[in-house]
């Protein structure tokens, strides 16, 4: 009995609430043509900012979305543009090099139309020594395509070196810019003997030496100096270089000179290896050679000083 009247609802308070609904009754009733928002409405007002903040981060994450795209796709691209560069590149490189081959083959042609009266084939460098300089290097032809050694090279437009050693395929040469040759040599215009010695030292500022120049020689700057006729070993009449000074030696005897040379010892490539030997043309009985123009005159008679400058010249030339 007691916790049913402990559990009881007074009237008053029953009577309280009806009084309140009555109330807000009553309030809607007079307020009931003007606009009163619905919960709805008060939701999306509530929610529009909210929406619109989503849509933007939406929109964000879909834009960060698309420029990764895009940046993959661009990098992918422009990986296979690196590709066709290298490509292009290496065919660009390959074309070039084509063509300083043919230019070189040009030039060896027009050498070997200058010396008509040589059978001469052309051969490849395929190594060389440590160094800046062409001294000595080895050419992809040799015994089996009738190279022997001593045999003269030329490149460019004039003499290069001679052939120290013949493998089956390859051989070896020694340029005359080695410090270990010496060329007799001669003044074209008034066949004038010296001896042109190599020397790398001296290779650096573009010119090799010239020794025993007869003093009374008219030699001057710019006079052409090919192979003499007296030479043991280098074929007469091939163009050594051009003399770019002269000077008086000290036993007023002799003149010498620095001589430029014709070729370009630091850029060879291609060779022409002359296949005739000097000991098969003074077998022949031609002694005299022949000259860039064709033939060097038949007098062959030598002074004193021609003679000490051949053997000179001959202790060291050809030798490995």
């Amino acid at each position: 009995m007691k916790n049913n009247r402990k559990n009881k609802i007074k009237p008053k308070y029953i009577l309280a609430v009806l009084s309140i609904l009555c109330l807000a009754g009553i309030g809607f009733s007079l307020f009931k043509g003007a606009s009163v928002p619905t919960a709805g409405t008060i939701i999306n007002s509530l929610m529009a900012p909210m929406q619109e903040g989503i849509n933007s981060f939406g929109d964000f994450t879909a834009s960060i979305a698309r420029r990764k795209h895009k940046t993959a796709e661009l990098q992918s691209q422009n990986e296979v543009l690196n590709d066709e560069v290298e490509k292009l590149q290496a065919k660009l490189t390959s074309m070039e090099n084509n063509l300083s081959d043919y230019e070189d083959l040009l030039k060896l042609l027009e050498l070997s139309e200058k010396y008509p009266s040589y059978e001469m084939t052309g051969a490849r460098i395929i190594g060389k020594d440590a160094g800046n300089w062409y001294d000595t290097f080895t050419i992809n032809k040799g015994s089996s395509d009738g190279i022997e050694k001593d045999m003269n090279v030329v490149a460019d437009n004039g003499l290069v070196g001679i052939v120290t050693q013949v493998n089956a395929n390859s051989s070896v040469v020694r340029s005359i810019i080695d410090d270990t040759s010496n060329v007799s040599g001669m003044i074209s215009k008034n066949r004038d003997i010296c001896i042109v010695n190599g020397n790398l030292t001296l290779m650096d500022s573009g010119m090799l030496n010239v020794e025993l120049i007869t003093k009374d020689s008219t030699v001057v700057k710019g006079d052409e100096v090919v192979t003499s006729y007296i030479s043991n070993k280098y074929l007469p009449g091939l163009l050594i270089g051009y003399i770019s000074e002269v000077t008086e030696d000290d036993s007023e005897l002799t003149l010498s000179a620095k001589l430029t040379p014709a070729v370009d010892f630091q850029h060879l490539s291609n060779v022409l290896v002359i296949k005739q030997l000097k000991a098969d043309m003074e077998d022949s009985g031609n002694s005299s050679g022949v000259s860039e123009s064709g033939t060097v005159p038949s007098d062959t008679s030598s002074s004193e000083t021609e003679t000490q400058t051949s053997s000179t010249a001959d202790s060291g030339e050809g030798e490995e």
